[in-house]
């Protein structure tokens, strides 16, 4: 019989595959649509990127009613067939829309494995979770890294589609291993308690505030991400790789926030420390949109990556400890998350163009902002109806 160290790793080792496959193009899908069908017309680019968003949106809660009914490593192995076979098919994909199709196939398939990291909430107890959440972190954060760099490389490549067979055939390698390891874990989602008392209006404020900080976080902390670089170069003259540098900064103060999290900095009091690490976020985010001095940018760049890691963190031990069955409530989170991911990029092309390509950064600071005066209230609702409860 598996471990369940070895268990868990494999678990991890499909998250960082999900997301190095996730970023491995996505800033250079301008590039790719051009060399591989092209298309020249940016306007397709963001389609694209809003269709492939919007596939995710609409996917992950359907997963997640499905976790209800069937244990989720079946629901795993059944996205990872349907991703292997919709990767075979945008490697022969003849134009661009073909592609487009293929991938809404695609991300429905693989938006089955945003249920391994509750999963692996689920699957450790309350003193451990900490170090589960710090561990996600520091995979999600290594797997941007790696991809990013890896991008740049593909792009380069005389025929890019030939990375979509690699990736097919990474994906039944990942298949068969889940499968051989996995086979004696039990991955049905506990069931959910019943309330005894009803639903009342101040549980539904609260789930409604808890939605509405989660769309407001993700929403500025991606919106700054389409036009950044090409900030920093016009900006303050930095070369590409220069600003691909500052790009990834927040990814690799991941690393340094791990022990951190594991330490336990976010398990106790997490909604307060969430919410000083937000308002941190806001301030550093507008220093980036107003400095002229690079050292500023720099050093407001750093303290951002590190506050974001561990306020996402914070965030994140805040929604599992109020819940029992963490598949289904992190599937209904996701949506609002990817909600924000699907606002951000027309969030910062608008402001970009109505004002300067700092604007998406000083914008993120004020939806920042917002978001914390937000958590304060559904904080306080939160800890009052709990002090009610306990009376």
């Amino acid at each position: 019989m598996t471990s369940t160290k070895v268990q868990q790793a494999v678990l991890f080792l499909l998250i960082f595959y999900f997301i190095l496959a996730d970023v491995i193009l996505s800033p250079f899908y301008p590039q790719f649509f051009s060399k591989v069908f092209g298309v020249e017309d940016l306007e397709f680019t963001a389609l694209y990127i809003f269709i492939a968003r919007l596939t995710v949106v609409i996917s992950v809660p359907i997963w997640g009613i499905l976790s209800k009914r069937f244990e989720v490593k079946h629901l795993i192995y059944t996205g990872q067939w349907i991703s292997a076979v919709m990767l075979l098919c945008m490697a022969i994909s003849q134009h661009e829309i073909q592609f487009m199709i293929f991938t809404v196939l695609l991300l429905i398939g693989k938006s089955s494995l945003i249920l391994i990291y509750p999963l692996l909430i689920q699957l450790n107890e309350e003193k451990k979770r900490t170090r589960v959440v710090g561990m996600y972190h520091m995979v999600f954060h290594a797997a941007v890294i790696t991809g990013t760099l890896t991008g740049a490389w593909i792009i380069a490549l005389e025929q890019p589609l030939y990375l979509f067979i690699g990736l097919a055939a990474i994906e039944l390698l990942l298949w068969f291993t889940a499968f051989v390891t996995l086979r004696y874990l039990n991955t049905h989602t506990t069931s959910l308690p019943k309330v005894k008392q009803g639903f009342t209006r101040k549980h539904g404020f609260i789930l409604a505030g808890i939605g509405v900080i989660l769309l407001l976080f993700h929403t500025a902390n991606n919106m700054i991400r389409p036009y950044f670089t090409l900030y920093t170069m016009n900006e303050f003259q930095l070369s590409s790789f220069e600003g691909s540098l500052l790009f990834m900064m927040p990814s690799a103060m991941a690393i340094f926030a791990f022990p951190f999290i594991q330490k336990g900095w976010c398990k106790h009091r997490a909604p307060l420390i969430f919410t000083v690490t937000l308002a941190v976020l806001a301030f550093t985010l507008i220093v980036q949109g107003l400095t002229d001095q690079l050292i500023w940018l720099w050093a407001s760049r750093i303290v951002y990556g590190f506050c974001l890691i561990i306020s996402q963190a914070a965030l994140e031990l805040t929604i599992f400890n109020r819940s029992t069955n963490h598949v289904q409530v992190y599937a209904a989170a996701s949506m609002f998350q990817n909600a924000g991911l699907l606002i951000a990029p027309l969030a910062a092309s608008s402001t970009a163009a109505a004002f300067t390509l700092a604007s998406p950064l000083t914008g993120a600071g004020i939806l920042c902002v917002t978001a914390v005066m937000v958590a304060l209230f559904t904080f306080n609702m939160s800890t009052k109806t709990e002090k009610n409860k306990a009376a």
